[in-house]
């Protein structure tokens, strides 16, 4: 019997063949607008949400291949060099031997455009037309490159990128036998900068035929896990005004904690010097742009197993469900009827409270509500397309290892098996919260980790309560924080407790606009996963809830609920607002 693939298999996107992502990425026409573009841009989002894909779609290596594989005539205008920040040369540590900042600069700098020469060469030696365009070059172009760069170092038009990585290698080794041997006064006086290395090597690629008038985007991936120095001298290269050979989009997973400053003492100003892209998108309706992406994800990945069928008809909702959803939309309507006149504010009602009808009348002796249906998998994604294809996964894997299994036949995922997948990873999840992240977390206390678990725990309880009181904003699942100023030594402690959380994607971040002119608001977003478990609503709405610092502060070191009170509105009594005790 042939072995059945799993469409729904996922993988860091560095860990994908050309042909998986070019076989399972879906093209946002927005992203790749502004990524071929030769502005440099920050794309912004968290973990998994699909940063590193989009770069490696957007790439040369890729974008030749599928030239290729349309058999159309490849495209030079635009040459995408994906530069990986996650490999051994961008953590090396020798700036730390140095005692001068000034050095450590250098040093940092000197590594930086060593990665992205040795990318260039990787990038750039797969491309036949480009090898021939080399031997078209004088030598001369190629002696002057090594007059420039100060090396012995001999390169071959017909090897030459193959020396260049060579080269690089060598480089690496010997600025890091002279650092490691001398001890901290020792300092390698000839490291490279962008100037020096960079920009020669982009006259010579200018000089090849096909590359005459390319230019080149240097995609940084993962920057956030780069040291301070790289940071710096990173964003002094965006300060850059001439970019008309090159630009840089970097992919980050924490814009407000980035730093902006250049390693001269400036600043990088967006609008100015860069744009940024936030990759977050809405959730909240199947009209939202990652409903219909998530939408075209799933289904591509079917029909990789020749199953033609809509998302919403593979992963059907729960019957039941449906029916009692509908039996509280018509009591919302009746209550809603009963409170406006006006057709606008009837439906808004309706479509404001009928979901915490359903859930405020279930029986506290139910079981959790069923969780199924295509629309129920997005919401639960928390807008991470890992999240998405996670439970997708074991829901095929459960249903493949049934006796008989004939997959000609398959056209649908039980609601059954689906709910039962959804329950399993929630509680999965749970366990992960309940033993602790410092098991998995660097640097994460074994009291840090029961703090984590108890501020989940709580927040949940926090909103089951609200899901079940009569309020203006029942289905809020996200909160912000209040008082961070009042309470800094407060703040410091929640705000690392929250930095872990998110490491381990128990946890997310939206950052928007807040009240004030120019300020900028954190939502914290608990990982949706986290909710069935609980008996949540996993669908949200556009409303957050604010928490001090004070009682967070107070609910994680003394292990106690959050507070809060109801309050009486207008000396309505038939109207209550549920307010945290702030």
């Amino acid at each position: 019997m042939k072995a059945i693939s799993n469409p729904f298999e996922f993988e860091a996107a560095n860990n994908l063949k050309d042909e998986d992502i070019i076989k399972f990425y879906i093209e946002d026409h927005n992203y790749t607008r502004f990524i071929r573009s030769t502005k440099n841009i920050f794309i912004v989002g968290e973990r998994g949400a699909g940063k590193t894909m989009t770069l490696l779609y957007n790439s040369f290596s890729i974008q030749y291949k599928i030239s290729q594989g349309n058999k159309a005539i490849a495209n030079f205008d635009k040459i995408g060099i994906h530069v990986p920040c996650n490999t051994p040369l961008f953590h090396k540590k020798e700036y730390l031997l140095l005692k001068e900042e000034h050095k450590k600069y250098i040093i940092c700098e000197h590594y930086l455009v060593l990665s992205i020469l040795f990318n260039i060469a990787k990038t750039l030696s797969e491309i036949p037309e480009i090898k021939d365009g080399l031997s078209k070059i004088d030598n001369y172009n190629i002696q002057n490159l090594q007059y420039i760069w100060g090396t012995s170092h001999d390169f071959r038009s017909e090897y030459f990128f193959n020396d260049i990585r060579t080269f690089v290698n060598k480089e690496i080794r010997e600025t890091q036998i002279k650092i490691n041997t001398y001890g901290n006064d020792s300092f390698y006086e000839t490291s490279y900068s962008f100037s020096s290395l960079l920009l020669p090597f982009f006259d010579l690629l200018k000089s090849i035929p096909c590359l005459k008038d390319s230019h080149f985007l240097l995609m940084i991936d993962d920057a956030h896990d780069m040291n301070e120095y790289q940071i710096r001298t990173l964003n002094s290269w965006i300060a850059y005004r001439d970019h008309s050979i090159f630009s840089f989009k970097i992919a980050i997973a924490r814009i407000a904690e980035l730093d902006r400053q250049t390693s001269s003492g400036g600043s990088i100003l967006e609008g100015h010097d860069y744009l940024t892209i936030e990759m977050g998108k809405d959730l909240y309706n199947k009209d939202s742009d990652f409903y219909k992406f998530a939408k075209d994800i799933i289904e591509t990945r079917l029909s990789r197993i020749e199953i033609n069928i809509p998302a919403e008809t593979f992963f059907p909702p729960n019957n039941d469900f449906l029916k009692d959803i509908e039996v509280a939309r018509s009591k919302a309507r009746i209550l809603a009827e009963t409170k406006y006149s006006e057709p606008k504010k009837i439906t808004e009602y309706i479509k404001k409270y009928h979901r915490a009808i359903y859930f405020r009348d279930r029986s506290p002796k139910a079981n959790t509500p069923p969780y199924a249906g295509f629309e129920t998998l997005v919401d639960i994604s928390t807008g991470i397309i890992r999240n998405l294809l996670d439970p997708c996964y074991w829901m095929f894997d459960n249903i493949v290892s049934e006796d008989n299994f004939d997959i000609s036949k398959l056209t649908e995922i039980s609601p059954a098996i689906q709910n039962s997948i959804i329950q399993q990873r929630s509680a999965s999840l749970w366990t992960i919260l309940r033993e602790g992240l410092d098991k998995i977390i660097p640097n994460c206390s074994n009291k840090e980790g029961e703090q984590i678990y108890t501020m989940f725990d709580r927040l949940m309880i926090l909103f089951k309560k609200r899901l079940l009181a009569d309020i203006s904003e029942p289905r809020a699942i996200v909160f912000t924080l209040t008082g961070e100023k009042k309470f800094p030594q407060e703040y410091e402690h929640i705000k690392k407790l929250l930095d872990i959380s998110r490491k381990a994607q128990m946890l997310y971040t939206r950052i928007s606009s807040g009240k004030q002119l120019g300020s900028k608001t954190t939502y914290y977003v608990p990982n949706r996963m986290l909710l069935p478990d609980r008996g949540l609503d996993i669908k949200g709405q556009y409303s957050q809830v604010p928490i001090s610092v004070k009682y967070l502060y107070q609910t994680i070191t003394l292990n106690q609920d959050l507070p809060f009170f109801l309050e009486n509105r207008n000396n309505d009594s038939s109207s209550h607002q549920l307010t945290l005790n702030l």
